[in-house]
């Protein structure tokens, strides 16, 4: 039986992600070796597909050698951001630095810094090990307090008035039961939220994009926060929401007794991966 299959219009990738992928692609275009400072999306078939053109990605160790090439390498900076501390080593060693910052994140962090140097405690609502949640608390001298949870909340300084900003791609969910558990303890606090946008919006249209299909396929790299949390969006309404990250891993068994499946993607989604996927399962009988 074939299935309808409908591509969800809002799906792909954000406006950071779209124009970090366009600025190696226009350094590489210009025959300069460049290479990014860890994975430009997390989704492996467009890192293959960049990887094809010539990106490479690396550790910060790729600063060094970078600047032992002449001037024949550049280092990329992804969408996440970077402490201070990587574009002075890149200074130090003149070594040309691409800032693919993505601009929702550099807001973040200028409004995180400021706040530090006027003596407020930092508070940033996200993972702690997150590449754009390390280059905010770096903006802070290293001194900004991470907290995931409500629990974590019971680690900050009561006495000291915080500054509460979000890791851009965390759920506004997560981000109200941080601020509910500050007002309870009645721990001093002024809030930014830095939730993206395009993040917050899709979350609001999701839940009724999966309400319409029998099954959603929500398509992107298993190592995005992002695709993570808007999966979960998909499930809480619709239990027959799968992640995936390519055709691959599509199993038959999940459209059993459906007529119509929904795909979708995160901000870290290639708009031609979405396609594909949808196209695999609109061309066969399932």
């Amino acid at each position: 039986m074939r299935l309808k299959v409908t591509i969800d219009e809002n799906a792909g990738p954000c406006g950071g992600v779209k124009r970090v992928i366009r600025l190696a692609e226009n350094s590489l275009a210009e025959g300069v070796s460049t290479t990014s400072l860890g994975d430009v999306i997390h989704n492996q078939d467009e890192l293959d597909r960049l990887g094809n053109l010539g990106l490479q990605s690396g550790d910060h160790s790729m600063i060094d050698r970078a600047a032992n090439s002449n001037g024949q390498e550049r280092v990329l900076i992804r969408a996440h951001g970077e402490p201070p501390d990587t574009f002075a080593r890149a200074r130090e060693q003149e070594v040309e630095l691409i800032d693919g910052t993505c601009p929702v994140v550099t807001r973040s962090q200028i409004a995180a810094r400021r706040a530090w140097e006027a003596g407020m405690q930092v508070v940033i609502v996200g993972k702690p090990n997150h590449a754009e949640v390390i280059g905010i608390v770096g903006h802070c001298g290293g001194e900004a307090v991470v907290v995931s949870t409500p629990e974590d909340v019971g680690k900050l300084d009561g006495s000291k008035r915080s500054y509460v900003l979000a890791q851009t791609t965390i759920s506004q969910g997560q981000y109200q039961g941080i601020l509910d558990e500050l007002t309870r303890l009645e721990i001093p606090f002024e809030t930014n939220n830095t939730i993206c946008r395009f993040v917050t919006d899709r979350n609001d249209d999701l839940p009724d994009f999966a309400r319409q299909h029998d099954v959603i396929l929500f398509v992107g790299g298993h190592h995005s926060s992002n695709t993570r949390v808007m999966h979960r969006v998909c499930e809480n309404v619709n239990p027959r929401s799968y992640h995936v990250a390519a055709v691959k891993e599509i199993d038959a068994e999940w459209f059993a007794g459906a007529t119509t499946v929904g795909v979708s993607g995160s901000a870290s989604t290639p708009e031609w991966l979405i396609a594909d996927v949808a196209k695999y399962v609109a061309d066969r009988d399932w």
